[in-house]
């Protein structure tokens, strides 16, 4: 049996190592190596105690935000097909990391304060199942009889059918439908921003103020392939949405051309930087139309930034820069997914001095580095985005819009 150790116990590493039928085929010094050693190492099992230091920049074990790390990273062993077996402190039934490693697969918990050498022995030779961690689980109620809900008849019909009901329909009935809706929207609209407008009165006009029409909606202009048409791409969490507000505000500011910001992510936080109810919407005093997945750029649309989570939301042509932060597990990932793209360089978000650098993981460009910003995520719940007063941040970002990928990599040296 092929073993990596990754236990921060040497005294344990080596005694279990001597054992008849284990063969050590590595030992991990902190968590973040086994993302690395497990697909280079093949082994049979992973020997793994929370107790390991998650990375060589964080030497303490059990830092806030370290269950989240080793989720991460037991999720990469697992889809290598590997069996873990896990050393941990004490949880009690239904925590959340629990039941997270066992949604993963890991069935072998060895939990509490002491632990005999024996149980992990034991445990490496006899792989558990789900049945004997059942009882970490969160326990449900079961239902009984008086709580069964009765399903009432459900009726189905054909698309044929469907539309013959349709027709049957008065028109009037129909068209008053819809016109009751939009008139339902306008209205609730139009007194949600006149009461805001009220609110702000005797505030000083700020440049985050949106405007929206239920007419322009409904304005169809044909669609067109903006000039420049950017990707900020990541499928994790790294503050793309900050990365993407700020600049498509650079460029509406700087260039003055009209700018389509495309959120599309499940969770559309893009709306929370502006305080909007809804999409698309339009600001006030700069260019810049922020919308959800299905909009389509007019002709008048000069830069179209899109932000993506998955690569089936990259448009054809499209200059594809990868958002990535500090986080070295979130980089393993970020970097097992750019197969089939063709990035044209990294930015590199909540940057600082001690993590993990990105190109080292991925070695593309770095067009951009910004450093974490605490503040700026603060202003995120006021609707403040920080490119409408920082000038020097605005420089920096519409950089992004007016490089030449090519021109940039031939420059840099990369390759």
């Amino acid at each position: 049996m092929k073993i990596v150790f990754a236990t921060g116990d040497e005294a344990l590493d080596d005694y279990v190592s001597k054992k008849d039928g284990i063969l050590e085929v590595g030992r991990a010094l902190y968590a973040e190596q086994l993302v690395t050693m497990v697909p280079t190492l093949k082994p049979d099992v992973v020997l793994f105690s929370e107790t390991i230091p998650t990375s060589r920049f964080d030497q303490k074990a059990g830092h806030v935000g370290a269950e989240a790390n080793i989720l991460k990273i037991m999720e990469s062993i697992v889809e290598e097909g590997i069996r873990v077996v896990m050393i941990l402190n004490d949880r009690p039934p239904g925590h959340p990391f629990l039941e997270r490693l066992i949604g993963l697969g890991i069935y072998d918990l060895i939990m509490g304060d002491t632990i005999k050498v024996d149980q992990v022995i034991d445990a490496l030779h006899h792989p558990g199942t789900r049945r004997q961690v059942k009882h970490l689980l969160r326990q449900e109620e079961e239902l009984t009889s008086e709580d069964t809900y009765r399903a009432k008849e459900i009726k189905l019909v054909t698309t044929e059918e469907e539309k013959q009901e349709s027709y049957q329909r008065p028109i009037s009935q129909r068209v008053f439908r819809i016109a009751k809706s939009m008139t339902d929207v306008s209205e609730k609209l139009r007194k949600k921003w006149e009461t805001r407008g009220k609110e702000n009165a005797t505030a000083p006009e700020t440049t985050t103020l949106v405007q929206k029409s239920v007419v322009e909606v409904h304005q169809k202009e044909p669609e067109a392939t903006p000039e420049k048409v950017i990707v900020l791409y990541s499928p994790e969490a790294t503050g793309k949405t900050y990365v993407g507000v700020n600049t498509a505000i650079a460029a509406a500011k700087r260039l003055r051309v009209p700018v389509l910001y495309k959120d599309c992510t499940t969770t559309c936080k893009t709306k929370l930087w502006f305080n909007a109810p809804t999409f698309p919407f339009t600001l006030s005093d700069i260019p810049l139309t922020v919308a959800g997945r299905d909009a389509k750029p007019s002709a008048k649309v000069g830069v179209l930034i899109v932000e993506a989570a998955k690569k089936d939301d990259i448009p054809p042509g499209a200059v594809v820069y990868v958002v990535v932060d500090s986080d070295y597990a979130r980089q393993v990932i970020i970097s097992k997914s750019l197969d089939g793209i063709q990035p044209a360089g990294l930015i590199w978000n909540m940057a600082y001095e001690e993590a993990c650098h990105p190109q080292d993981m991925i070695p593309l460009l770095l067009v951009l580095t910004l450093p974490y910003d605490r503040k700026a995520y603060g202003d995120t719940a006021k609707g403040i985005p920080r490119a409408f007063s920082d000038e020097a941040l605005c420089d920096r970002l519409v950089k992004i819009i007016q490089m030449d990928p090519l021109h940039q990599y031939m420059r840099s040296g990369i390759g």
